[in-house]
């Protein structure tokens, strides 16, 4: 990976208009949203640092805007950080542009943002750039050497998956493919790489559908695919389906095979609890949410003048039958998100939930 040296900055001062935002901004001034207790001090000796999220209300990006206000608020950053959150809805690039823009209009310091598309934000990151206003994608990779990454890395999840499951498959060599969301990069990026994988181990691809990252999609859809073909004997699903996936074979009365899901759901851990007994097997492949976090502690290092890889990249968490018990939470509904502490941050469950707007 390559360094890139960035001189220290200037601390931000604060611009007390709210930004104009395609969808809603969640600023510094709404409760639980920001921290707003500024040290004697004053507001402006903090970084004022804006987050672009697309697809808003989706569980994991919500965890996600959790432990990153979590970190913000923690004792070691909560007198150094600002946040501005925009969220926009489905993963509309153009809205994530001109809401990046927006945020650059309203003097940040830093943006963060998890890319809609590879190449969609084009326009804001030249204009960050021209301006000195370092920008991250922070939870997808993005294409431009304008750009620093931190994020999962979704294409080393999705082969490992397709590992497990090719070692893992009996006699039977048929799988069914479940992609993720088509046109978002990490989806775009991963799966060619897992059908090859798939292919030169020996596996044949037989039947293949979306499971747009919901749980009930893929439910539907493996359970269509399972009136043609039965017999399948193994499914790979791109991070979601973990839980879908195995109830649609218990609806439909078939013998379990080895799935792979990862949307990282309590769901998933706890049906391969509930279904060990009766032959369920499987890997749950997913990204944390908290790499939002991540890339918080990555911007302040950079706003202080440190030096940051310019690309990050962070190994997917696996959850298996023999861990699932230990991810599995009983007070928890089968939605609720996991992966929302990182290796290396000071993020409790008890801190992170008081931002987390999902169930």
């Amino acid at each position: 990976m390559s360094r890139f040296q960035r001189p220290s900055l200037p601390k931000a001062v604060v611009v007390g208009a709210a930004a104009s935002v395609v969808v809603l901004l969640a600023g510094c001034a709404s409760a639980p949203a920001n921290s707003t207790d500024a040290p004697a001090g004053g507001e402006d000796e903090k970084f004022t640092i804006g987050f672009e999220q697309p697809l808003g209300g989706q569980a994991w990006r919500e965890m996600g805007l959790a432990s990153l206000q979590a970190l913000a608020n923690s004792p070691e950053y909560k007198d150094k950080v600002e946040l501005k959150i925009v969220r926009t809805n489905d993963n509309d690039a153009a809205q994530q542009n001109a809401a990046m823009q927006n945020l650059i209009a309203d003097g940040v310091d830093l943006i963060l943002f998890d890319p809609a598309s590879s190449s969609g934000a084009d326009a804001a990151i030249t204009q960050a750039s021209t301006q000195g206003i370092p920008v991250i994608a922070n939870g997808g990779p993005y294409d431009s050497e304008d750009v620093y990454v931190v994020s999962t890395d979704w294409a080393t999840a999705g082969t490992t998956g397709a590992e497990w499951l090719l070692e893992n498959l009996g006699e039977n060599k048929n799988v069914a493919v479940l992609e993720g969301l088509a046109g978002v990069p990490l989806n775009e990026g991963s799966m060619p790489g897992v059908t090859e994988a798939l292919e030169k181990g020996g596996a044949t691809i037989v039947a293949q559908d979306t499971n747009g990252w919901n749980e009930a999609t893929a439910q539907e859809a493996m359970s269509n695919i399972l009136r043609s073909n039965p017999d399948v004997g193994g499914v790979y699903s791109f991070l979601t389906g973990g839980q879908g996936v195995p109830e649609a074979f218990a609806s439909a009365g078939l013998p379990f095979v080895p799935v792979v899901g990862g949307s990282g759901y309590n769901g998933e851990a706890c049906a391969l609890v509930k279904y060990d007994g009766e032959g369920l097997t499987g890997d749950m492949v997913f990204g944390q949410p908290a790499i939002y976090a991540k890339g918080l502690e990555q911007a302040v290092k950079l706003l202080e003048g440190e030096e940051i890889e310019k690309q990050q990249y962070f190994p997917p968490l696996e959850i298996t039958n023999d861990n699932a018990k230990d991810y599995c939470l009983d007070d928890k509904p089968s939605n609720f998100q996991l992966g929302y502490d990182f290796p290396g941050l000071d993020l409790p469950l008890e801190d992170v939930m008081k931002y987390y707007s999902g169930s």
